[in-house]
């Protein structure tokens, strides 16, 4: 798992420099390169500080994480109407996705002293209740992908703790019934719905692109395109012409899998995504085989954390989900969500090495 996950930090750095080539001066690359290293030690971190200590000062972790998403409203950088991240200088701070790492370890202190598994409609509505505040704050940056993320993080962790997959599975449809009706009164009676206006468009132009091929369509078309174009066996690092002819924007962020399709091609990629599959496959063994049910539950709360991005982002570059601003773990640039998924990756080490046995 180590190993993977180290590969795809190294591949990051040649990828996010294609992606950047016209700023120059490879200034994107070394930032990464910076935050690579600061990533090993949040993985250390989350490797050596015994999880159980963690999870039992996780209300306090939960706690400080609501009061950063509230200061990020008022003292945070507003790009691209979201305001979401605090600039520390280095790197901006984006709170919600600490959220993603609090809402594990949390989860996992609230489900490992329930004396039963949820089973009811109001052992639910007691669960979900405790990320209501996180969720609220997060929606109102704006930032749906993230959202989502904390909602199947909960979601995977509520069924690993012995709660019947059937019943989650009508909770998701009932989910499911609420959204579409809420959508049709928005369509046929106005009423307004906790979403901007650009996010519903988002929504609608997954099933056709081509209703604004130069507005809300035009990335996911590029997208597309680009990673077609890549064929068998890709046009090599830095030789993709949609991406350096810059057709897709923010390419070395939530779009850099166009880059991997575009330049590695269909074979390359395959290895690339067998990387990720070894990374769940850790995931999934240190989950089944975790010695307490607190470690069972943080290793199934990262396992559905990286197979709700991969699924989400890589839907999103091939134009089967809609965008949602999900970045692609280890490879798209971003300090926050680097920092956190090794922190992540470090957890579930800590719960092999405490059976006596680390996952490489």
């Amino acid at each position: 798992m180590l190993i993977a996950v180290l590969l795809l930090d190294a591949l990051s750095l040649p990828l996010i420099d294609s992606a950047t080539h016209s700023s120059g001066g490879h200034y994107w690359m070394k930032k990464q390169a910076v935050l690579v290293g600061l990533s090993l030690f949040a993985l250390a971190l989350g490797t050596f500080i015994n999880y159980r200590d963690m999870v039992n000062i996780s209300p306090w972790i939960y706690g400080a994480t609501i009061a950063l998403l509230v200061l990020v409203l008022f003292i945070g950088d507003e790009v691209l109407g979201a305001r979401r991240w605090i600039d520390l200088g280095l790197f901006p701070l984006q709170p919600s996705e600490l959220a993603k790492v609090a809402v594990v370890l949390f989860g996992a202190r609230l489900l490992s002293r329930w004396e039963d598994p949820p089973e009811n409609f109001w052992d639910f509505v007691m669960y979900y209740a405790w990320f209501v505040p996180a969720l609220l704050l997060i929606m109102k940056q704006p930032d749906l992908g993230t959202s989502l993320v904390l909602v199947a993080v909960s979601t995977g962790m509520l069924y690993f703790s012995g709660t019947p997959g059937i019943k989650i599975l009508r909770l998701g449809f009932l989910a499911l019934l609420v959204l579409a009706l809420l959508l049709a009164a928005n369509r046929y009676l106005g009423l307004p719905l906790p979403l901007k206006d650009y996010q519903i468009k988002r929504i609608t132009t997954l099933f056709n692109p081509q209703q604004d091929p130069l507005g809300t369509g035009y990335q996911v078309l590029q997208s597309k395109i680009a990673i077609g174009s890549g064929m068998l066996w890709g046009k090599g690092l830095g030789k993709g012409t949609q991406n350096r002819l810059d057709f897709i924007p923010e390419q070395h962020t939530d779009f850099i899998f166009s880059v991997v399709g575009e330049e590695l091609g269909f074979f390359r990629t395959l290895l690339v995504l067998g990387l990720y599959l070894i990374i769940l496959i850790r995931c999934l063994i240190a989950c089944v085989t975790a010695a307490d049910k607190e470690g069972t539950l943080i290793t199934a709360g990262i396992l559905s954390m990286f197979l709700f991005h991969l699924v989400v982002n890589l839907g999103m570059t091939m134009g089967i989900m809609p965008v949602t601003g999900v970045p692609l773990p280890f490879l798209s640039h971003g300090g926050s969500a680097l920092l956190v998924n090794s922190f992540a990756v470090g957890l579930v080490l800590n719960v092999g090495w405490n059976r006596h046995k680390i996952l490489f």
